[in-house]
């Protein structure tokens, strides 16, 4: 992707052009950068995120906030900040909610809204541990730092000033002060979702001096407070939050930070994402490409986010968004499993299988309290994307060995989603009645069909392992059945997928490359590859391994054109597909992130490196332009992290890695169970991309993918790499994944 002239001036400051060695005591929580992705805009994403301050799957990130405190709330381009924002923000698409906002200011009263200042890229520094910067307007330096469901602040004004902090709730926040002790009380309830209950982020703001006048709104949603600093420039604030009460925020306030010091706080912050992100070490990359690859690690560590509390006995209690009642157990929010089904989860598997396993009991709990699992969860259901993906990521944790959650309950709602009609587009599966009854989902019918045809058979495979594994025999052989539907789509006259309607007849006046009609965020050339359950299936219906691999090869050298179909003008996605310069083959949305690794399956593994390495330098980065399209919940960051180690998940719910390039020398993932698994790629380089071998723990390996067994064992993984393709490695028919 093209770069700015700050991006070159960013980068001259973060990376060298040398190669380094892997550092004893690298320090990689000061490596990765959360303004990554912060550049972009409705029109062109280049990751549509935040500069999230927050403990990994923390419950309340914060950012600072230069925009729209519902959408998107910082974009690097702006030179105003408008305070320091407590979100729950997934994306901008879904919009925030439970937010709040807090400013510091001098020489009020500002009788309005937050106030706003001016600032410089220049005294900002952006971790994920620690945020700050200093406001041009009144020369105040603000800090911030933050725990699971905590942060702690910082702002130090200049001598003399008269201290002000505003709080702002975007709406009525029910505010209580305590002007001896410092203390502020409020509630931030604003949600686009629809939520049950008394829904509400509570705070508490407690500072380390008194508070001497306070101003308030006639609306309730905002006040203003003076400070005592007491000869003292500088002013501690510590908030707490919580969803289920303000006693409750106390208690994690008081668990969380306590009588620690600022300092301290961001010492422990950085000390907990130094050994989240050190689980995986590279050697043989550059400054920028570290920078790069542990920013996308901090990034796939943040969603979903932690949704359960600890009361004052120390029991796991969440505030329910699905029944509006305090229950127990764990609790996730904020995901949209369309995404992050893919890789997500997967990664998951193989870095923290507990949290994993945590994450599926949250998901069952949804389940439990609200009738359905959610398709996208931000806090609870919505209305958003298609199919039911807590199927894969209960499929995938299964067969991967992860079994700590309530199996016969997964199989129970598994089984609801695949059979149970609901008119509710935020739970359950749109247009399953002539799923079932048809054999797809027909598209003069229901819009998106054939991407909803595609996705419900996967998820129907999926539910058929939950099941198998569950011993409910009795639907397995029916869900297995409905997985070959993926079939009824697919017309032989123009070797792709296509709307049908409902009378068998195909949508007439195909073009490959209208978007939406029967897709989802694309066109045919993108969703004619989502057979992840059956490729061998798929290449059979293509004609066989050379027609397969030829259409692959097609859609990386068509011109990237496109159709807007029934969105009716352009959309983000599709200007992104164009900037990637890779045809017709869209990294900037997910349903084609398996696709580049499908060679494999058609006996010509060769053909991946190097579309693989195209994406990976060219259309990831350092710099505040660093992705190319939305972000999504750490999904685009998780195909990063997976295909510079070489290998990606082409199917969750089969437990093997299809093979790719490495693209660094060595890397070692040090797993949970006290092994390392090591990828050594001898001879790696810009031009020398090509598997030539592979051995295993010394035993050579012929084939083009591994077992996740394989990687949880430990062990080495060691390629010999070459400029040129071997032609003749892991083509036959028994070496393709995953044994197929």
């Amino acid at each position: 992707m093209n770069t700015s002239l700050r991006l070159c001036i960013t980068l001259l400051a973060l990376a060298s052009c040398f190669t380094r060695p892997a550092a004893a005591a690298t320090d990689y929580a000061k490596l990765a950068s959360p303004l990554i992705g912060t550049d972009s805009e409705f029109k062109f994403s280049n990751g549509n995120i935040y500069p999230a301050v927050a403990a990994p799957f923390g419950m309340t990130f914060w950012t600072p906030r230069t925009g729209d405190e519902t959408g998107w709330i910082y974009q690097y381009s702006k030179n105003e900040l408008r305070g320091f924002h407590a979100t729950h923000q997934p994306s901008p698409w879904m919009g925030d909610y439970g937010n709040f906002g807090i400013m510091p200011f001098v020489d009020g009263p500002t009788g309005g809204p937050l106030p706003v200042s001016k600032f410089s890229h220049d005294t900002e520094e952006s971790k994920a541990y620690y945020y700050g910067v200093t406001l041009e307007d009144t020369d105040i330096r603000a800090e911030m730092t933050a725990t699971t469901r905590c942060s702690a602040m910082r702002f130090t004004y200049p001598e003399g000033a008269n201290a002000w902090v505003h709080f702002d709730t975007y709406g009525v926040g029910d505010f209580e002060v305590d002007e001896d002790e410092g203390l502020i009380r409020a509630v931030g309830r604003f949600n686009r979702g629809g939520v049950a209950g008394d829904f509400g982020c509570r705070f508490v703001a407690k500072f380390d001096c008194k508070i001497t006048e306070v101003e308030r709104s006639g609306d309730r949603h905002w006040i203003a407070v003076k400070l005592d600093l007491a000869g003292k420039t500088t002013a501690n604030l510590a908030v707490g939050t919580s969803f289920i009460s303000h006693d409750q925020a106390q208690v994690n306030l008081d668990r969380e930070i306590g009588e620690k010091s600022f300092d301290q706080v961001v010492e422990d912050a950085k000390a907990e994402w130094n050994k989240r992100l050190s689980v995986i070490e590279i050697e043989g990359a550059t400054d920028e490409q570290m920078v790069t690859f542990y920013s996308n690690l901090y990034r796939a560590l943040l969603f979903p986010r932690i949704f359960h509390e600890f009361n004052a006995d120390g029991e796991m209690v969440h505030y329910s968004p699905y029944s509006g009642k305090v229950e127990p157990g764990e609790m996730y929010a904020d995901n949209g499993f369309w995404d992050t089904f893919r890789a997500v989860y997967p990664l998951l598997s193989v870095v923290d299988p507990e949290i994993n396993a945590s994450m599926v009991r949250g998901w069952i709990n949804a389940y439990k309290e609200g009738g359905w699992f959610p398709k996208w969860a931000s806090p609870g259901y919505r209305d958003c994307m298609i199919g039911t993906h807590v199927e894969s990521v209960i499929a995938d944790a299964l067969c991967k060995g992860i079994t700590d959650f309530d199996l016969q309950t997964a199989a129970e709602a598994s089984i609801k989603d695949a059979t149970a009609f609901s008119d509710n587009g935020a739970y359950g599966r749109k247009g399953l009645r002539e799923y079932i009854n048809l054999g797809y989902v027909a598209s003069d019918r229901t819009g998106e069909a054939t991407a909803r045809t595609l996705e419900f058979a996967y998820d129907d495979w999926c539910a058929a392992q939950v099941c198998k594994a569950a011993g409910r025999d009795d639907v397995v052989p029916m869900l297995l059945e409905r997985a070959q539907n993926y079939r009824n789509v697919f017309d032989p006259e123009v070797g792709m997928m296509r709307g049908r309607e409902a009378d068998g007849q195909w949508r007439p006046n195909f073009k490959a490359d209208e978007w939406g009609g029967p897709f989802t965020e694309g066109s045919s050339w993108h969703y004619s590859w989502s057979v992840l359950h059956d490729v061998p299936g798929l290449i059979d219906l293509m004609g066989g391994d050379q027609a397969f691999v030829d259409k692959l090869d097609e859609m990386l050298a068509a011109e990237p054109t496109f159709g807007v179909g029934h969105y009716g003008g352009v959309i983000h996605e599709m200007t992104e597909m164009v900037a990637c310069k890779m045809g017709q083959y869209a990294h900037g949305n997910q349903p084609v992130h398996h696709v580049l690794y499908l060679y494999n399956f058609g006996g010509q593994p060769w053909k991946t490196a190097a579309p693989v390495r195209q994406v990976v330098d060219t259309l990831y980065g350092a710099g505040p332009d660093g992705y190319c399209g939305d972000e999504d919940n750490g999904q685009m960051s998780a195909w990063y992290l997976f295909s510079t180690l070489g290998f990606y998940p082409v199917c969750p719910g089969k437990p093997g890695y299809v093979l790719g390039s490495p693209r660094f020398a060595k890397a070692t993932i040090h797993l949970q169970n006290g092994k390392d698994f090591v990828i050594e790629a001898n001879g790696n380089s810009d031009e020398a991309i090509h598997i030539q071998s592979m051995k295993l723990n010394g035993k050579p390996l012929t084939r083009s993918w591994i077992s996740h067994d394989e990687i949880a064992s430990g062990g080495v993984l060691e390629l010999e790499m070459s400029t040129t393709p071997n032609t003749e490695w892991a083509t036959e028919p028994a070496d393709r994944p995953f044994g197929e």
